[in-house]
């Protein structure tokens, strides 16, 4: 009998083994893995933050998108308007076409220096003459050349302008150009003159730089 009861105690405790570990296998199961809700990698914090930078690196091209298109802007109308101020040049120096960029500044800087309008049309006349012989050899053919008398008006009235812009012997003949466009592209009185002060401090500025002095008129 009491042989009976301990085999029958084992047996039980046999049993309750099995269903302990058939207990284990099952919970490993479902919080093993990474499936259960307490697992690291797939919780809903993480797809949040993960949401979260995907949108700003999207945020972050899209405006480094924006700044590359107003520098390519930008640059394209730098070299627009630098384009029409080298054709305005070649068409305002006779043979203009026929010269180098070189030849053509040299040909400004000259005309630059020259201080009183009957150097500046002698100069010209020379230029002209060159330019037709140089036209000939080419065989490139150019407009008949304006007359001495054609020529002094122009330069009275380049005179003129002298004395309308301020710190005009300061300024280079590109620089001319480039104030110029301004003065025509402004559309109001207003607009023109906060060009006419924009320039004149900028003159002053050079005016010390150099040790000149500009008239405070």
């Amino acid at each position: 009998m009491r042989a009976f009861n301990t085999w029958i105690g084992i047996a039980a405790a046999g049993l309750l083994a099995v269903a302990a570990g058939g207990a284990f296998a099952q919970g490993a199961q479902q919080g093993g893995g990474g499936m259960g809700p307490g697992a690291g990698g797939g919780t809903p914090g993480g797809q949040t933050d993960m949401t979260r930078q995907q949108d700003r690196d999207r945020m972050m091209n899209r405006d480094m998108d924006r700044t590359h298109d107003r520098l390519q802007d930008r640059d394209r109308i730098r070299d627009r308007d630098r384009d029409r101020l080298h054709q305005q040049t070649r068409d305002r120096i006779y043979g203009g076409s026929l010269m180098t960029e070189q030849e053509r500044t040299e040909y400004q800087d000259r005309m630059h220096s020259l201080g009183t309008a009957q150097e500046r049309v002698q100069f010209r006349l020379e230029h002209q003459k060159e330019m037709q012989q140089r036209a000939q050899q080419q065989g490139a053919k150019l407009p008949s050349p304006p007359a001495r008398s054609q020529l002094m008006r122009q330069e009275r009235s380049r005179q003129r302008e002298r004395a309308q812009i301020y710190g005009y012997s300061l300024m280079s003949q590109q620089e001319l150009s480039q104030y110029r466009e301004q003065m025509r592209s402004a559309k109001t009185a207003q607009e023109r003159n906060q060009v006419r002060a924009e320039h004149r401090k900028e003159m002053q500025e050079r005016a010390r730089e150099r040790g000149v002095s500009l008239p405070n008129n």
